[in-house]
């Protein structure tokens, strides 16, 4: 899940190359980005729209998440909490024991890292199990191919320990619980 809105965001091409990778390495993979994460303001006031049922449908089956959010000035994007905030109020409930990994990809030094932060606090809040690392591409606008791949030993290592970190905290929780 993730990515800016924009087309030719950098964190919609990380999210391309994880969705590639995880699928080679024979996981059923569904990518929620761009218009599938364009919901109305989240407002308790209002029925849920019909278009977060599709996003919450493709979560309740999830034995993962990989979150790819960029970096909006050191906190989290409003499309994507607005998306996590929408499923939060479905039944079953998604979030519970969902092991999830963050990621990010900027164009400058700490490679969107600083939005890790907040998901800590947001993903905790709904009992999602949050990787303690998170993958941080730095340089991104440099540091990425066009389909996704980071273009430095430093970020591809790194990028595959956080791969495989993350699938062995998944393999290792199971099919998580929901509520």
């Amino acid at each position: 899940m993730g990515g800016s809105l924009r087309k030719a965001s950098l964190n919609r091409r990380l999210l391309g190359h994880l969705v590639r990778l995880l699928e080679g390495r024979g996981h059923g993979v569904i990518a929620l980005e761009g218009e599938a994460l364009r919901l109305p303001l989240y407002d308790a006031d209002l029925a849920v729209p019909d278009s977060a049922k599709p996003l919450h449908d493709s979560m309740a089956w999830a034995e993962g998440l990989v979150l790819v959010s960029p970096e909006y000035n050191a906190g989290i994007p409003p499309h994507l909490k607005n998306a996590v905030d929408w499923v939060s109020t479905l039944k079953p409930n998604p979030w519970p024991n969902l092991p999830v990994l963050l990621c990010s990809a900027s164009p400058g030094a700490l490679g969107g890292a600083r939005a890790a932060i907040t998901w800590r606090s947001t993903l905790a809040n709904l009992g999602a199990i949050a990787l303690p690392a998170n993958l941080a591409i730095p340089h991104a606008n440099t540091n990425l191919a066009e389909d996704g791949t980071p273009t430095d030993p430093r970020s591809q290592a790194a990028l595959q320990s956080a791969l495989d970190a993350f699938l062995d905290l998944a393999a290792k929780l199971g099919t998580h619980s929901h509520s």
